[in-house]
């Protein structure tokens, strides 16, 4: 199963949208299901659900093959503490995906730290899906573990915060 994630945001998410189409049409065969929350209109060619209670969204991670999704802080980290790497795309400001491009930093670190792999693009984000390979991106996520990772984040997100004050 290919598992996308919109989050709870309540602006629309158009490029993510695309890309799960993509990727459920390249791979007929295997499941690409999307959390769309507020975003108006569903994928045409994969299965949807607005909401996720917190267990079945972890649930959907831990039994994903692959999981995409945008860059915000619950949803990144909740890929990381449960062992995948994710591949993400920022909401984009330009877009009318968000007020700001704050998830732009987020989505970077979490590349850095080796938790996510990013696309812009509806084209982008399906080639990452579609040439994903579940051991490379576990030794690209291994040694940077959960204990770890709030810690690294606490620091970054402190050195955001003392650069916008």
């Amino acid at each position: 199963m290919i598992f996308f994630t919109l989050g709870t945001e309540q602006y629309p998410f158009q490029r993510m949208v695309d890309a799960a189409d993509l990727v459920a049409a390249a791979l007929p065969e295997e499941e690409v299901f999307v959390q769309i929350g507020t975003h108006p209109a569903p994928p045409k060619l994969a299965r949807h659900e607005r909401w996720l209670s917190y267990p079945d969204f972890a649930a959907r991670i831990r039994d994903a093959r692959v999981v995409v999704t945008h860059a915000g802080a619950g949803s990144l980290l909740s890929c990381a503490w449960i062992g995948k790497v994710a591949v993400t795309a920022p909401r984009r400001h330009q877009f009318g995906e968000h007020v700001d491009d704050h998830q732009t930093e987020l989505a970077a670190r979490m590349a850095e730290l080796g938790h996510a792999l990013l696309g812009e693009t509806a084209e982008e984000l399906a080639r990452l899906v579609l040439e994903y390979d579940v051991e490379t991106a576990e030794l690209l996520g291994r040694g940077r573990s959960s204990p770890t990772l709030p810690a690294a984040l606490d620091r970054y997100l402190d050195q955001i915060g003392e650069r916008r004050r």
